[in-house]
């Protein structure tokens, strides 16, 4: 879906996007957000829990924003300066991640996932901001970034195996 979304786009008007892309980044920020919420709450993971929970959360807000501003058809440089915020935070969640690699020996997929993050994030500023041609290198960077999520999420709720 977010390669749909973003190949070629430098070549259409922007403004004539469907809605329903930015409904499927609002349903994807929605359901991060409850997720996150529960997953801190109920703290399944042990102190991993609360890490988690607060990525998902703080991840999901930025895709409802981006998901708003689709829907409503509203200009995305803001989101691109957003985005900068976020790639800025994000370093502080890989000193955390590098923190949990260093004190376990495994999740290095997670370190992995958020330096593909922040560069998701680099790169979307730059995208908006007159480089268009970089949302194809985006749309390739969230893909990698999907798999890695879908290889974590699943090793976190198979019992018995760690993931790298």
């Amino acid at each position: 879906m977010v390669v749909f979304n973003t190949s070629g786009i430098e070549k259409k008007d922007t403004d004539k996007l469907g809605g329903g892309w930015g409904l499927a980044h609002l349903s994807l920020g929605s359901m991060m957000v409850i997720l996150g919420v529960s997953d801190y709450l109920t703290g399944p993971l042990g102190a991993l829990s609360g890490y988690t929970g607060i990525a998902l959360v703080f991840y999901g807000f930025f895709w409802i924003f981006l998901g708003g501003s689709l829907v409503r058809g509203y200009d995305l440089r803001p989101v691109g300066q957003v985005s900068i915020a976020y790639a800025i935070v994000d370093l502080w969640l890989l000193y955390e991640s590098w923190k949990i690699n260093q004190a376990t020996g495994t999740f290095y997929s997670l370190t992995i996932l958020l330096v593909v993050l922040t560069v998701v994030f680099i790169v979307l500023y730059a995208a908006v901001h007159g480089r268009p041609g970089l949302l194809k290198v985006n749309a390739v960077l969230l893909v990698i970034l999907a798999l890695l999520g879908f290889y974590i999420g699943f090793s976190l709720v198979t019992p018995g195996y760690t993931a790298f």
